[in-house]
């Protein structure tokens, strides 16, 4: 008997540590969202990249995706995390002036924290309900709190650092024994970092390209072999493209502007301009004189276009020079030799440099889209869609109701899977049900047998005190009288 027990608390043991494996990812559904900064849609017309190209036509793909004004990285960024436009979640540039700290202001908590009604996707995930967490592997802004509060994985960006280790980073959040991810977006900051300097048709920036392919294929192979690509969804996303532009088109705006008047902010091609008290009308009208024949445009705020989505804003500056398409303004006049001098390159005519922050329009804008998973129809393209739309496909992945955004649901119909389970939640569902009817049953048998011991015990006591004058206290104490004497 006490040998059958042993055996079933083995059992019960090692059905528990099964239960505990079959667990130890989120009960969830998961997400990872990858971008690649400044990755142009049409690269992939360009360069061999065989790992994304696997991954493209494996899963779901649109041939471009279109982004928010101004085509800049951190007002892209934080629309993909919150569904919402420039106007709406106060990012409105790299840089900016805001009237309400009256001081310009870059990445930090101030630039993100623009009201509490700004929910991005891991703090909605997170905040939905309990055994939620989200990783933000240096995605701008992921670090900082929302609504006075942290998520429970998060990265701060570090340039350089190695990109394999952030994936392996990334893949551990997902698979912690106790707080296992189920989101997690992870940030490159190139082609970017280095296309700005020399340009996106530059060796420099190919070579990264084919870096970018081979550490998607890294991602994908891991999830193979940690036995999660039928686990977890994987998006593959850029914030904008970018141009070309040398120095014969490099134009010089403060030219035309008294020093003192004024403050300036953001880069390239779309650069803000705050007049002090009294000198707006004088400031509008020297650039607008000097516009036409130097090839940029100026706008009053009042004169934003509407479907740029960028005015309504306190951040929105009074007055906004927009460079032509293939052009620049003073900022890069400022950077270009300082470019040369970090790189260790001559600076000529003939110089390339990347920009971006042309009206989305503008095709050499268009980020890139890609996705595969569990939730994720196979081989499958889809038109081109806003990437306001992707808060809401976020949502849809993970369960979770979409807070109010500006997006639409006509992407996420056209890329998921409407009905039904993956194969392989079914699999870890059924086996999860198997492994508990076992834990329950063996306790129920154990449970049995102790009840049947104990009434043996019982019983024998009660015999033994009939028998003979003396009580006995338990039966251990009477049972060596029953014994025979051999035993």
């Amino acid at each position: 008997m006490f040998s059958f027990i042993m055996w079933l608390l083995v059992l019960q043991f090692f059905a528990i540590f099964l239960l505990f494996q079959v667990n130890c990812l989120s009960k969830h559904p998961i997400l990872i969202v990858v971008s690649y900064d400044a990755f142009r849609y049409n690269f992939f017309e360009s360069e061999e990249l065989p790992n994304m190209e696997e991954v493209r036509h494996r899963g779901v793909y649109a041939d471009h995706l279109i982004n928010v004004f101004p085509t800049k990285t951190f007002p892209n960024h934080h629309t993909i995390a919150t569904g919402l436009y420039t106007e709406v979640h106060g990012v409105i540039g790299n840089s900016f002036y805001d009237p309400l700290l009256k001081r310009i202001v870059t990445i930090s908590p101030d630039m993100y924290n623009y009201n509490d009604n700004v929910i991005p996707i891991w703090r909605l995930n997170e905040d939905f309900e309990d055994e939620r967490y989200s990783g933000s592997m240096m995605w701008p802004g992921g670090d900082f709190f929302y609504q006075n509060k942290a998520i429970t994985w998060s990265m701060p960006f570090h340039s350089g650092s190695d990109w394999y280790k952030r994936i392996d980073q990334a893949l551990a959040w997902i698979q912690d024994p106790f707080k296992p991810a189920n989101l997690v977006m992870i940030y490159f900051e190139e082609p970017d970092t280095h296309g700005h300097a020399f340009g996106p048709n530059s060796p420099t920036v190919k070579n990264l390209i084919k870096k970018l392919d081979n550490i998607t294929g890294y991602l994908h192979q891991k999830l193979k072999d940690n036995d999660l690509t039928d686990k977890v969804n994987v998006i593959h996303v850029s914030d904008h493209g970018m141009t070309a532009v040398s120095p014969p088109k490099f134009v010089n705006i403060t030219q035309y502007l008294t020093n003192g008047t004024y403050e300036w902010a953001g880069a390239s091609p779309a650069i803000q301009i705050i007049p002090h008290d009294g000198y707006e009308d004088g400031i509008y009208n020297a650039l607008k004189a000097e516009s036409e024949k130097h090839n940029y445009k100026v706008y009053k705020k009042s004169e934003y276009l509407t479907r740029w989505h960028y005015g309504n804003n306190r951040r929105a500056p009074p007055i906004l020079v927009m460079a032509n398409v293939g052009y620049a303004l003073d900022d890069l006049i400022i950077s270009a030799p300082k470019y040369a001098l970090k790189y260790n390159f001559t600076l000529t005519n003939q110089s390339e440099f990347g920009v971006h922050g042309y009206d989305y329009t503008d095709p050499e804008m268009h980020p890139y889209f890609m996705a595969v998973g569990p939730k994720i129809k196979q081989k499958v393209k889809v038109n081109p869609f806003h990437t306001i739309d992707l808060f809401n496909l976020f949502c849809v992945i993970l369960d979770l109701p979409p807070t109010k955004n500006n997006g639409t649901m006509l992407p996420s119909n056209e890329i998921l899977i409407q009905y039904g389970y993956a194969t392989s939640t079914i699999i870890m569902i059924s086996v999860g049900a198997v492994v508990l009817v076992l834990v329950l049953i063996s306790m129920a048998v154990i449970f049995t047998l102790m009840l049947i011991k104990r009434q043996q015990n019982i019983t024998t006591t009660a015999a033994l005190n009939k028998r003979f004058p003396q009580t006995f206290q338990n039966y251990i104490e009477a049972q060596h009288l029953l014994d025979t004497e051999e035993a």
